[in-house]
């Protein structure tokens, strides 16, 4: 059967979707293309769209997965130049696709939504927003709502460094001000973010001293550029692109079984393991230094980097590798354990976001006057990530345990957006004025959840950004992308609450 797209009164329900990153740009264009839906509005806090992709704009700054698999599966894009594709590309597709929609107009830019309440006897959600160019404030009624805020918006920017005395940010918040060429620079963690930037700045700098905590599973990048041939056979021979797409989204796929414990994976994660291994040996030769970069926990717990610019970068003599940790900041030095001191010009800050945080006190207020962070603490109770049984007619998107390790998040926002249009719809149908997750659905999804998390690596004992810090694993979600679409491929009535219109 068809979706239904309005309902028997000949109204359209009000949608407001918070943040125009690829989760905010997905729910718009999917409410236009499946329902005709027109009455929606999208709250964007910065003053342009893209959200991770507007804000992390610091040198080097790419995506880590294949570009063929991180793009909208209704929207191709033909024309990207690698295999990895930088920021600036793939902010500027997000723009082209935001235009072809129409997208602009709907958007409010430099708008912060301050609080979000539920009014259960209209069965509204009230939200309050802040025009930060004007200062205005205004409200919006909305029947549904679209969280697409992200998880990695929030950086974390340890206290220890608010004391340095001289230019300093974090990679999220890059300076492009400051002219680095010829300085002393700090560079501060050892993620995707750092691997990316100490490359892109390690030849302007005039000494780079790297403080890693941990030391990251590198795999290399094959980063090869796309000829005019290959941007043409994409475009014009039928099915190549498709075809060409579905091999690069199966073969990442199949690296899900690289995180499991299972013995019968044994083999994918030793070959994954000694390829880091080799690579790391080719690339610096030095024995103390490789021993610094060689990771001490198993593979696959923290995040697997791609990268092949990486190590070279850190064999250059004008970088020092520091596994002591900064003990305290005084001036623009900074102390070291081994009481070893450092003076630099420029710190750089690649500590990563807060991943756990995402939901603020009192900024979601649900059924029952529920404050949602408060109810899910440091474990957050939903129905896959999407909804839960105190936030009628929301939906999370890339909400808790929904992350990836091995693929692309836009399948998982796409799918998540298409069980949102079916429940929308269902709303309609039986004209239904709210859905709720019932508590049985979330509890049943949680128990699951966990059963499945101890065959992954995730859940060892090594500390990650995945794991709250009772080591519970709250961002990533447990198998791979088609066993996710699989439980969310039908919407399920019986899962759910819902309330008769008046």
């Amino acid at each position: 059967m068809g979706l239904t797209k309005i309902y028997k009164d000949g109204t359209t329900p009000v949608v407001a979707i918070i943040g125009a990153g690829f989760s905010g740009l997905c729910a718009a264009i999917r409410l236009q293309t499946q329902l005709n839906l027109k009455t929606f509005e999208v709250f964007e806090l910065e003053p342009d769209l893209g959200g991770t992709w507007w804000s992390n704009t610091y040198p080097g700054a790419a995506c880590d997965v294949a570009s063929i698999n991180y793009q909208f599966s209704f929207e191709p894009n033909y024309d990207w130049s690698h295999r990895f594709s930088p920021q600036a590309e793939i902010w500027a597709y997000m723009h082209r696709v935001a235009k072809k929609y129409n997208l602009y107009e709907k958007i409010r830019f430099r708008t912060e939504v301050t609080h979000v309440e539920w009014n259960g006897d209209r069965h509204k959600w009230i939200i309050d927003y802040l025009n930060l160019a004007t200062g205005e404030r205004g409200v919006l009624d909305a029947d549904i709502v679209f969280s697409g805020t992200g998880p990695l918006r929030i950086p974390q920017i340890p206290k220890q460094f608010e004391s340095f005395e001289g230019p300093k940010w974090h990679t999220a918040q890059w300076d492009h001000s400051y002219d680095l060429t010829n300085k002393r620079v700090a560079v501060v963690g050892s993620g995707a973010s750092a691997i990316q930037v100490v490359p892109a700045i390690v030849d302007k700098v005039k000494t780079l001293e790297f403080y890693q905590r941990t030391p990251t599973y590198i795999i290399p990048r094959r980063n090869g550029a796309y000829s005019r041939l290959w941007k043409v056979l994409f475009r014009y021979v039928p099915f190549f692109h498709f075809i060409y797409f579905k091999l690069n989204y199966y073969s990442s796929e199949f690296t899900i079984n690289v995180f499991s414990n299972r013995y019968i994976h044994l083999l994918p994660r030793a070959a994954a393991t000694c390829l880091a291994w080799v690579y790391r040996s080719w690339q610096v030769r030095d024995k103390v230094l490789r021993e610094k970069l060689t990771p001490k926990y198993e593979m696959g717990c923290r995040r697997i980097v791609v990268s092949s610019n990486y190590f070279p970068a850190l064999v250059k003599k004008n970088v020092n590798v520091h596994t002591r940790a900064i003990s305290g900041v005084k001036g623009n030095k900074l102390l070291l354990a081994d009481g070893s001191v450092q003076e630099v010009d420029a710190l750089i800050l690649a500590t990563g976001f807060k991943v756990q945080e995402v939901i603020p006190p009192k900024f979601i207020i649900g059924k029952g006057g529920v404050d949602l962070q408060e109810r899910w603490g440091k474990n957050p109770s939903t129905y896959y990530g999407l909804t839960t049984s105190d936030t009628p007619n929301m939906f999370f998107l890339l909400g808790p345990n929904t992350g990836l390790g091995h693929n692309s998040v836009l399948f998982m926002i796409e799918t998540q957006v298409d069980y949102a249009i079916k429940a929308i719809s269902h709303m309609m149908a039986n004209n239904l004025s709210s859905l709720q997750a019932t508590p049985k659905a979330c509890n049943d999804f949680i128990q699951d959840l966990d059963k499945n998390m101890k065959n992954k690596v995730w859940s060892s004992t090594c500390q990650s950004w995945y794991q709250n810090d009772e080591g519970r694993v709250t961002a990533l979600w447990w198998g791979s992308c088609h066993q996710y679409w699989w439980r969310l491929r039908n919407f399920n009535a019986k899962h759910y609450i819902g309330a008769q219109r008046i």
